[in-house]
């Protein structure tokens, strides 16, 4: 049997973290030993409750520099006879690089889910060295580590699953939205940061309302930028048709209730949302922002356009929303890539291998 170690310091159950969960409840279904590290009282450490076959220990986890965490995760990983710990996040990378300074001879897996180039320092650079595999959310977010430096065996792809039941979740009314039945709907999930980059879907939507006066705009999604793209609304003439919903843990009900989901990221690991959104069988209009074309492809999937392109990203949700037979057409192609390259089955499995390997390496 096969033993690893959760590791997670993350506070909420952001989409890292639901990965995981998703990952525990398939290893576990292939007998695997799971042992789920946190911070206590946080979600991440709490999942699956009243399941009797998963492990929990808290840890301050205050850092990757934590050097207390490092030593108790060392001493757990000799004392529970781990052979995998797998860091979730890019600080619980750090503190299981620290631990096997302290002797922890369990082998290193960990999850990459940005795109962005790793900061290039002395300690980063010993850090991402000492893992023994780096799993990553996209084959985009492994070219970028292949620029950084970092290539086969110890970098691999395993993509971001789609949970099915989650995004076939029955339509949200739209009257509980405000948003009439005939108004053309677009819809974007994610939270209100500065890589999501709601700004350039405002400018986007002011350009598609000069030819759809009716168009209603819904996002989902909290953050520090609220009062920026409230500002952006107002600033032009929004207002009437934008509504900032705040988190909203019903988001693919609102996709299925949706005409055309729109993400404008200019940075992202894989894209759930994106996949969240192909999985509804909702048309898809994205920017290409991490691996958002491993997923909507161009005239087959979805309309894929430059970031911080907003007359681009405008074109093509008016396209979506004037060419409706086609739109559909590549949803449903969409949704057959979503449920046959992107299930939790096939997430499992791969990890499950990279373990494997790993392990009789």
């Amino acid at each position: 049997m096969i033993t690893v170690c959760h590791l997670d310091e993350q506070r909420g159950l952001r989409g890292g973290e639901q990965q995981a969960a998703w990952l525990v409840n398939g290893l576990a279904a292939r007998g695997v030993k799971n042992i789920l590290i946190g911070r206590g009282n946080e979600e991440f450490i709490n999942m699956h409750q009243g399941r009797n076959d998963l492990e929990r220990r808290a840890l301050p986890l205050r850092g990757e520099l934590d050097v207390f965490s490092a030593l108790q995760l060392s001493r757990l990983t000799k004392d529970l006879n781990v052979d995998i710990v797998h860091a979730h996040t890019s600080h619980a990378h750090g503190i299981a690089a620290l631990a096997s300074l302290f002797g922890m001879s369990s082998r290193i897996v960990a999850s990459r889910r940005v795109d962005f180039m790793p900061k290039s320092h002395l300690l980063n650079r010993w850090k991402y060295n000492r893992a023994d595999r780096i799993l990553c959310v996209s084959e985009k977010v492994r070219q970028t580590l292949e620029t950084y430096g970092l290539g086969p065996p110890q970098t691999c792809v395993v993509h971001s699953a789609v949970d099915l039941e989650r995004a076939l979740m029955p339509p949200v009314p739209r009257a509980s939205l405000g948003v009439p039945d005939d108004a053309p709907l677009l819809f974007s999930a994610g939270a209100l940061v500065d890589h999501k980059d709601h700004i350039n879907l405002l400018e986007a939507v002011a350009i598609v309302r000069k030819q759809v006066p009716s168009v209603r705009v819904c996002i989902a999604g909290e953050g520090k930028l609220r009062g920026a793209i409230e500002t952006k609304c107002e600033a032009l003439e929004l207002q009437d048709c934008v509504s900032l919903l705040g988190y909203r843990a019903d988001a693919p009900g609102i996709t299925r209730s949706s005409d055309v989901y729109v993400s404008s990221s200019w940075s992202e690991g894989l894209g759930t949302s994106i996949l969240e959104a192909l999985a509804s069988g909702v048309p898809v209009v994205a920017t290409e922002a991490g691996g958002a074309r491993e997923m909507v492809i161009p005239g087959e999937t979805g309309h894929l356009v430059p970031v911080r392109d907003a007359e681009a990203l405008a074109q093509a949700i008016l396209s979506s929303l004037q060419n409706r037979d086609t739109a559909l057409q590549m949803a449903k192609a969409g949704q057959t890539l979503a449920l046959e390259k992107f299930s939790v089955e096939r997430m499992v499995q791969q990890t499950l291998a990279a373990y494997q390997e790993l392990l009789h390496s």
